[in-house]
Parts: structure tokens; sequence; C-alpha cells
């Protein structure tokens, strides 16, 4: 029996960005996880809104609104911290702290305008970590997208489905981000992965980035609020390019029987200033091959 080999959006995405450094994170097996105050932040932040919405879905909003969201995401953070520095504090008391009290201020911004962003009526909510494992590309079958979908939500009403991706970040996504094609093709694909998972038309389907912000600049006159959401074009040809383009990575990076191709990879070096092996020269010289 054949053994599938599992991608990841992360993968295809350190890819797009440098395949040198795709090269050795995963064909080279070199590839190392660092918690670091930024991935604790959003993990945790993502299971307390997913545990809130999961409460009001299948009991009530009344329900939702008793839990004391500050203290949910004060113990988890706590936890997770605890669980990940076992080899060395990563942060700081100081930056935990601030950290925190940046959650507080969003989860109450949230808790505050929450019926703007979601529903009861007529809406029903299909999963949470939905997961997905699809083939991507006939012929490589052993080569299956790996993912979890943070949030599904039905409307009856309407009689469409709205995939939910939870994003953090510090102030918001600029035009910057929003034309990062790479970045937004996990969310189109999610949208075709959850059309065959489900057996759901794409059409019957809408995708949103829900983006929450640590800091805004409450000096203007207009301040923006916590959340930002943002419904990127996703019609029949986005979602096309997305999947011709993932499968384009698959095509080049692994043989049909699913390993990894052993070729020269070309290096990026305008992607040099957060890649691991920076200050690894033996690894990576950062010129130009």
């Amino acid at each position: 029996m054949e053994k599938s080999k599992s991608v990841s959006f992360s993968q295809y995405q350190i890819y797009k960005n440098c395949q040198y450094r795709w090269y050795l994170d995963y064909a080279k097996n070199l590839r190392t996880f660092k918690q670091s105050i930024h991935t604790l932040f959003g993990t945790v932040f993502h299971e307390t809104i997913q545990n809130y919405l999961q409460v009001m879905f299948d009991q009530s909003a009344t329900e939702a609104d008793k839990i004391h969201l500050a203290t949910y995401f004060k113990t988890k953070f706590i936890e997770l911290y605890k669980q990940t520095s076992t080899e060395g504090h990563f942060s700081t008391p100081e930056e935990l702290t601030e950290f925190y009290e940046d959650a507080v201020a969003i989860l109450d911004f949230f808790k505050r305008k929450r019926s703007l962003f979601f529903s009861k009526k007529k809406c029903k909510l299909i999963g949470i970590e939905i997961p997905i494992m699809s083939s991507l590309l006939e012929g490589y079958e052993t080569v299956k997208m790996k993912g979890f979908i943070d949030l599904v939500i039905y409307d009856e009403t309407l009689d469409r489905y709205t995939i939910y991706d939870i994003k953090t970040s510090t102030r918001g996504w600029s035009d910057y981000e929003k034309k990062d094609q790479v970045k937004v093709n996990q969310i189109l694909l999610y949208k075709r992965f959850f059309s065959l998972l489900k057996n759901v038309p794409e059409d019957k389907i809408d995708v949103e980035f829900f983006i929450v912000r640590r800091k805004i600049n409450e000096s203007l006159e207009y301040a923006p609020g916590r959340v930002q959401q943002w419904k990127p074009a996703n019609g029949t040809k986005k979602v096309k390019d997305a999947v011709e383009d993932i499968q384009e990575f698959v095509r080049n990076a692994f043989t049909v029987e699913g390993e990894y191709q052993e070729k020269v990879y070309p290096k990026n070096i305008d992607k040099c200033k957060f890649c691991p092996y920076l200050d690894q020269p033996d690894l990576c010289d950062r010129k130009v091959s």
C-alpha cells in the first residue's frame, strides 16, 4: 500500500517564496518549528473565537455571551506557553502582558459587535476546523493537500455557504497583503476542496478572511475597528488559477511516486530577511545559482 505525502498550505507557500528554502525544509528535512509570541497568540485566539461560535450555534447566543472570553483566552494562553516553552522562554512577561491586553481589546470589540459578523438567524454551523485531505493532481495521487478550514456557516435563506479563514494581524491587511495571490490562494483552494468534500457546487460557496487587528491608531477621528472583513475575488477563474498553481508546484517538486525531486532549486534572495537559514552559510550562501 502506497504511503501518501501530505502537503500543507504553508509548504506550498514556502516553495512559492523561495524554492531553495523549501528544498532544505522538506527535501532535506531540515525544517524546525520554533514557537513565537505571534504563533502562540494566533493559535489561542482561533480557539477562543471558535469555542464562542460553537456554543452560540449549538446552544444560544445568550449562553455564548456567558463565556468570559478574556479569562478563557488567558487560561489557554498560559497553558500553551508552558507547554511550548520547555526548552527556554521565547517571550518576556512584558510582551505576554501586551499580547494578552491586545486580545482583551479585540474580544471585547468582537463580543459587542458580534451580530454584525455572525448571526444564528436562518444560519447553521457546518463545521469548525474541518479537515481536508485531497489529491491535488491526476497521476500524483499519493500527493495530497492537508489542511483545516477554520469555519463554515450555511445561510438557509440564501442557500449559500461561507468559508471563513481567521487571521491575526498587527494592524490588519493593507493592499500589499491583499495583492499577495499566494496568500489569497489558501482560501480559494479551501473553496475547491470543500466543494469536493461536501458535494456542494462552487457557485454556492463564498469565502471571507476574518482578520483581527492587535493594534489600532485610536488617535484617528475614524479609527478602524478591531475586525477587518475581506472577501477576495473567488470566481471560477480565480479558483481554477489557484488550483493550477499548486498543481504546478506538485509537478515540479514531486515524482509520480510522491517522492521529493532531487534537482537544483533556485534561490530567491529577496526573501532572505526572515529565512531560518539566513545565518547558516554552510546551507545557503545566499548567492543566486
